[in-house]
């Protein structure tokens, strides 16, 4: 009776054993397939405990993994298609595969590389109302970073900022360092807006322009570089006066109707007066040139013409003057020329 009761308790763990077996075969997913791959961060060395999570498209059903210690992960699935991200604090996956199917015939090897979430400072350099562009932004913190603002509108930004509290100013030769008043604190994956204002150490170009000795008035005078560019006149005594002019190197030109445009190079420096006068030549006349300075031949002629033509005018003004004041000088003329014509009629005779 005992043997009967031990066997059939066997036959019963037996059984059990058998069912709770086929059950957990039947739990498996029919046909798993693996996708697999590395994790590094920015430098490319591994990165363990990284979270890789695939989620089926059609059920939402999430697989995860944990990267190991050689930045290796696997993951077990079904035939399907899967959505995979990789995560971790303060870090994001450079990609996310989307619509990713697994599979006979697919190459499931995913890989991510881990970027550090930090923080972001951007911002503009202007006057005060025109653009600076070239200046250097600088961070002074756990770390150094800076920048240089570019054109058009003298914008700047610094990326990859570590969290943290930070000195900031702004500085380019010519202008006067801009501090800012107080720490600036950056936010992990935060943008902070941050603008300067520069003042530039003045410097003064002036001048006077003439021609051949002579002041010439209402000139425009230029100067220019690719970040600044102001204009000005000359003067009824032909000087002219440009002040503020940031430090650099310009191109400067003088400008009049008749007179032939010059352009020149001048470099200025913190603050410097230069002066630099001007002779401009004026523009000859269209044609040849003349024998008058200033005149091309036709018009030289006609000057010519017309003072030969108010001295003959001079002239016969003058000589119907004495005549009007001594008469008896015209009655003397015409007895002269009579007398030949007598002597003429008595030779006929």
């Amino acid at each position: 009776m005992r043997r009967l009761i031990s066997v059939t308790l066997a036959a019963a763990v037996f059984v059990s054993i058998a069912c709770f077996a086929h059950s957990e075969v039947s739990a498996q997913p029919p046909e798993d397939w693996w996708i697999t791959g590395s994790v590094t961060n920015e430098t490319g060395a591994t990165f363990p405990n990284v979270n890789v999570t695939a989620v089926n498209t059609t059920s939402l059903t999430p697989y995860h993994a944990l990267v190991n210690v050689t930045g290796e992960y696997n993951i077990s699935l079904p035939i399907g298609t899967y959505n995979v991200t990789a995560s971790y604090t303060n870090y994001t996956a450079n990609i996310t595969y989307s619509n990713f199917h697994i599979g006979p015939g697919f190459l499931n090897v995913l890989n991510f590389r881990m970027i550090e979430i930090l923080g972001f400072l951007s911002g503009h350099v202007t006057n005060g109302t025109v653009p600076i562009q070239g200046a250097t932004v600088v961070l002074t913190g756990q770390r150094n970073y800076s920048a240089t603002s570019t054109s058009p509108l003298g914008a700047y930004t610094i990326d990859h900022i570590l969290p943290g509290t930070y000195v900031a100013h702004a500085e380019k030769t010519g202008y006067w360092t801009a501090y800012h008043d107080n720490p600036i604190v950056i936010v992990r994956g935060k943008i902070t807006n941050l603008n300067f204002t520069l003042l530039e150490q003045p410097t003064t170009l002036h001048g006077k322009v003439t021609s051949d000795g002579s002041a010439v008035s209402g000139v425009m005078v230029t100067i220019a570089s690719t970040e600044y560019s102001t204009s000005t006149s000359t003067d009824i005594n032909g000087n002219y006066t440009i002040s503020n002019v940031p430090v650099g190197t310009y191109t400067v030109t003088f400008e009049k109707e008749g007179y032939e445009d010059r352009t020149v190079q001048v470099s200025l420096s913190p603050f410097e007066t230069k002066k630099y006068d001007l002779n401009l030549e004026k523009i000859p006349a269209s044609g040849s040139t003349g024998f008058i300075p200033g005149f091309d031949l036709p018009h030289s002629l006609m000057i010519v013409g017309l003072c030969a033509a108010i001295a003959m005018l001079a002239i016969s003004v003058y000589v119907r003057y004495r005549v009007g004041k001594k008469p008896e000088l015209l009655a003397v003329e015409r007895e002269e020329e009579e007398k030949p014509k007598e002597g003429n009629e008595e030779g006929g005779k």
